[in-house]
């Protein structure tokens, strides 16, 4: 199993070029790997220079997440940092939060984070005042 670079799942999503979105769409058609830091990168970079909405952008990696050949760390989680990015939450925090499971808390300032994290956080949020 291949592990996926930022540049492939972006030509993969937007195919602002035929050959390397091709090329791109062979790959996720094997088995791949997509590392949270690949995400977190993506969203960043379709936000940015794309110009895409929240909206578009949890879509459009939904349907990545549903393909059979492509793998996370943890699926379901990784969904998780999805749906609550669609609906409002920092993507980058949500990455924080799943990738601390082994913690027993995640301990912020920001009250917003646990807000929009919700009640199906991977791990509990302290919030100092």
């Amino acid at each position: 199993m291949r592990a996926i670079d930022t540049n492939i799942l972006v030509r993969y999503l937007v195919r602002d070029d035929v050959v390397q979105a091709g090329q791109a769409e062979a790959i996720l058609s094997t088995a791949c790997f997509l590392p949270l830091t690949v995400l977190l990168e993506t969203v960043w970079l379709l936000a940015s220079r794309y110009s895409l909405s929240r909206t578009q952008i949890a879509q459009a990696l939904q349907e990545v997440l549903k393909l059979s050949s492509v793998a996370t760390q943890d699926d379901a989680v990784v969904a998780w940092a999805i749906e609550r990015f669609g609906a409002g939450a920092d993507f980058a925090d949500m990455i924080h939060l799943l990738s601390a499971h082994s913690a027993s808390s995640f301990v912020t300032f920001d009250r917003k984070l646990a807000r929009l994290a919700g009640a199906g956080a991977p791990l509990p949020i302290e919030t100092l005042a």
